[in-house]
């Protein structure tokens, strides 16, 4: 069992940000302390859309709490998502910099949500902060296609050119989801050790938002199991396909295909 610190958005139904990653790690026997940046009543689109955001000065608060109580030394991960603002940004930065000094070996994953089908859906402050402050203290890092694009500033299209611009970004290790996609599959393509691995699920209609929350929970689960980056992915894969084959056509995650699965 590993200890997470998660700190995303939460919803109260839809399986987005915190509903989704959380899950996944602990039905892979990690210990979570989901810290939300921003509370929802539903996911955007799915029902009436209440919001409250955690305050940079709240959010920096509870993090110094967990640091007055000592927790940063038994902290085996700490895994980002959603952030409202470029200063709660700023406050999860600190907190990370101080976790790596109580903890030097701590894994940090960055999940950059910034938007997907051409556009931001944080503010371009909120991306940058993102881009300049997050990405450097991460060590695995999972953006979409298009997040991709937006953080290194390229636009590649070719598998070639979304591999050279993942490292470019910094991390050691680089996942991108969405990467290729065809009428008949979606590509994901891992991007360490100076390698490109390409892996393919089959394309589904219908998917409910959070796949990609649920897919970075899954990896960096796996990878806290011990697997190697290329099996956590496989794996991680294979566990994603499972859920989002049960989701087709429904308004959430079916998470109960996972659940009743073995790991």
């Amino acid at each position: 069992m590993a200890r997470v610190l998660a700190i995303s958005s939460h919803v109260a139904r839809g399986c987005v940000g915190l509903a989704a990653t959380v899950p996944a790690l602990q039905w892979l026997g990690h210990e979570v302390w989901a810290l939300p940046t921003v509370l929802l009543a539903s996911r955007p689109g799915l029902g009436t859309l209440v919001r409250h955001d955690l305050p940079s000065p709240d959010l920096g608060a509870m993090l110094s709490a967990l640091d007055a109580d000592g927790c940063w030394t038994s902290l085996d991960a700490v895994f980002t998502g959603y952030f409202p603002s470029p200063q709660s940004v700023a406050v999860a930065a600190q907190a990370i910099s101080r976790i790596r000094k109580a903890q030097p070996k701590v894994r940090v994953c960055v999940d950059p949500i910034l938007g997907d089908a051409g556009k931001l859906y944080v503010t371009e402050e909120t991306a940058k902060a993102i881009r300049d402050q997050l990405l450097p203290l991460a060590s695995i890092v999972t953006p979409n296609l298009f997040e991709l694009q937006w953080l290194s500033g390229a636009s590649p299209a070719a598998r070639n050119d979304i591999a050279k611009a993942a490292l470019g970004l910094g991390p050691p290790t680089v996942v991108v989801t969405s990467a290729l996609q065809t009428l008949e599959s979606i590509a994901t393509l891992l991007i360490a050790a100076g390698a490109c691995v390409e892996r393919s699920v089959p394309a589904r209609s219908g998917i409910p938002n959070g796949a990609g929350d649920l897919f970075a929970g899954l990896l960096l689960g796996h990878l806290l199991n011990g697997q190697a980056v290329e099996v956590a992915l496989d794996t991680s894969l294979q566990n994603l396909d499972r859920v989002l084959a049960a989701s087709e056509g429904q308004p959430v995650l079916q998470f109960s295909t996972l659940m009743t699965s073995t790991r």
